[in-house]
């Protein structure tokens, strides 16, 4: 059984993938040192747990994208979707990141927020989205 350690709680594959729902988790950057943090996340291939979180063929997508009004360019982002199979790897890579300071604090708000919209709380609870819910 794999654990992700977010630095304040952990969780198990599981749980994540029970919080998914059986659907995809899709999101879209557009803070370049997020995007920074999920390439990095992303390009380590198959690890040293032997496990990867870029399969096209389980759905897997990271794309480059823009976001525009017109012709004019306002900012570059990153559209994920990323598989039930795949979240929890690459969560756990973005708290493991050993990198800059700057990317690897983005990598764990980034993980931490991924978290949230799951409805884990920040001890690593699971307590749903409603729970979660600001007013």
């Amino acid at each position: 059984m794999t654990v992700i350690h977010t630095g304040s709680g952990k969780m198990t594959y599981k749980a994540v993938r029970r919080a998914m729902g059986r659907q995809p988790y899709t999101m879209s950057l557009t803070d370049t040192t997020e995007i920074r943090a999920v390439v990095e996340a992303v390009n380590q291939g198959i690890d040293g747990h032997l496990e990867a979180c870029f399969c096209p063929d389980r759905g897997d997508s990271y794309e480059g994208g823009e976001r525009k009004v017109g012709k004019l360019v306002l900012c570059r982002s990153l559209d994920c979707t990323v598989s039930v199979e795949s979240l929890p790897v690459l969560l756990r890579r973005l708290f493991e990141l050993d990198t800059t300071d700057d990317v690897a604090d983005a990598a764990t708000s980034l993980g931490g927020d991924i978290l949230m919209t799951l409805g884990f709380d920040e001890y690593g609870q699971f307590v749903g989205r409603e729970a979660l819910a600001l007013d």
